[in-house]
């Protein structure tokens, strides 16, 4: 049992307790490199008081990424840094930038290379093979919350920048974020105290099970925020998976579940702060935040050169916002609501053949993907004391979105790659509209 404390700069404090860790090792998780780990006890032993230790992966991405712009993220790359938000796993990334604005359980606002992605609809993201990237989204196309993602579950970040892959299609034109998490995990639990607030008590571990291995995880944060208008953040996530035989032949099915709900202070009027009306940490309207719910069921094969990949996920968000206060309706306000609730499934398949037979060495690759959403209830409402008073739009669609690709990859020297691929997307919907919008 081992017993560890950091401080941040945000005045937190972590307390965690770990079961079986070797006693020099300085991460949980017993992916972690041997030989980094015995540099490092090398390094301590030679002068621990006047050492200063740099952190990093050596992956070989010659022959494997396509272009500088394509790369992988290890969990030791972000271990040792406090992640206050879910988001911050994407600031990993070099060129992403994840703001967050109208409360922590809202989905991050997206930058990458300077150009504005909103929540996601150029920026294409996927957790063990889900795309996660809402169609036809209550707030926004493309809304892109990673909000359910424990960080210590993760074992690497795959990116990829511009619209040159062609296993991707639909949101996409910017880049591409995947998540991969682990399939087995050292014991640990860890409690975190900070500022405003702050409580985040997670834990997590894995034990074999028939014949793979079973992965539990279990996360719970709460906090108040730096404003007037307490946060009164409540987020749970949590994690089951059971793993059997090797990242390139073996499978994988797991559970997961989120749910948070929170209040937000928005943007004020800049007058109504000079004026003395309210602090610069104030807010207009106190019943502003929102509330959501998410659980998935995945599975994944790999067979040698085949891949497979199935999914089925409940979803469901309100958000009640109000930007202009009094501008429009001077008698109830202007605060209204989104709303979208619905299920989904899909899946995906690839096969890789590597064609020996050729004049020049060639690997082919072909697949598809297929998603189905029935999305219930999908709208926009006025409301007061965040209760709706009147319908703006409320919709029900059925919306399906299918693609196939082809892509080869072709060496005609040690030095020299190239690539060709094609992509074919369809997309189809029925909506039915509220007869009663007022």
């Amino acid at each position: 049992m081992r017993y560890r404390w950091w401080a941040f700069s945000s005045a937190a404090i972590l307390v965690s307790f770990q079961a079986g860790a070797a006693a020099t090792a300085s991460t949980e998780h017993e992916a972690q490199d041997e030989d980094a780990l015995a540099r490092e006890r090398d390094v301590q032993e030679v002068d621990p008081d006047n050492t200063i230790i740099v952190y990093g992966r050596a992956v070989q991405q010659i022959g494997v990424a396509r272009s500088g712009s394509q790369g992988t993220i290890g969990y030791a790359d972000f271990e040792n840094l406090p992640i206050s938000r879910t988001g911050e796993l994407v600031e990993n990334v070099p060129g992403v930038i994840a703001t967050q604005h109208s409360g922590t359980g809202k989905a991050n606002q997206y930058f990458l290379r300077g150009f504005n992605l909103d929540h996601g609809t150029d920026f294409a993201g996927f957790v063990d093979g889900v795309p996660i990237n809402m169609p036809t989204h209550g707030h926004g196309q493309g809304y892109l919350d990673f909000n359910f993602i424990i960080p210590e579950t993760v074992e690497r970040i795959d990116f990829r920048k511009g619209p040159y892959f062609a296993d991707v299609g639909d949101y996409s034109a910017a880049g591409t974020i995947a998540f991969k998490t682990y399939d087995t995990l050292e014991p640990f639990a860890q409690a975190t105290l900070g500022m405003f607030g702050y409580y985040r008590a997670t834990a997590a571990g894995s034990a074999p099970l028939a014949s793979g291995n079973l992965l539990v995880a279990i996360d719970s944060t709460f906090s108040n925020g730096p404003w007037l208008l307490d946060e009164n953040l409540e987020k749970y996530n949590g994690l089951i998976k059971f793993s059997s035989g090797t990242p390139g032949d073996g499978f994988s099915v797991q559970l997961n579940g989120y749910h948070a709900r929170w209040d937000s202070t928005d943007q004020i009027p800049e007058r109504a702060v000079q004026s003395g009306l309210i602090d610069r940490f104030g807010f207009i309207d106190d019943d502003v935040g929102g509330k959501t719910t998410r659980v998935g069921l995945v599975a994944n094969g790999a067979f040698g050169g085949l891949k497979l990949n199935a999914f089925a996920t409940y979803y469901d968000l309100t958000l009640t916002s109000n930007f202009t206060y009094f501008l429009d309706d001077p008698v109830n306000g202007d605060e209204f609501q989104q709303a979208d609730r619905r299920a989904i499934i899909g899946g995906t398949a690839s096969q890789r053949w590597e064609m020996a037979n050729m004049p020049l060495p060639v690997a082919l690759t072909v697949g598809g993907s297929v998603r189905y959403d029935r999305i219930d209830r999908v709208g926009l409402f006025r409301s007061v004391e965040a209760r709706p008073i009147a319908t703006v739009r409320s919709d029900k669609v059925d919306e399906l979105a299918a693609g196939m690709f082809v892509e080869a990859e072709v060496k005609p020297t040690d030095r020299l790659r190239v690539y060709l691929g094609l992509r074919g997307d369809y997309l189809g919907s029925v909506h039915r509209t509220d007869p009663d919008i007022r």
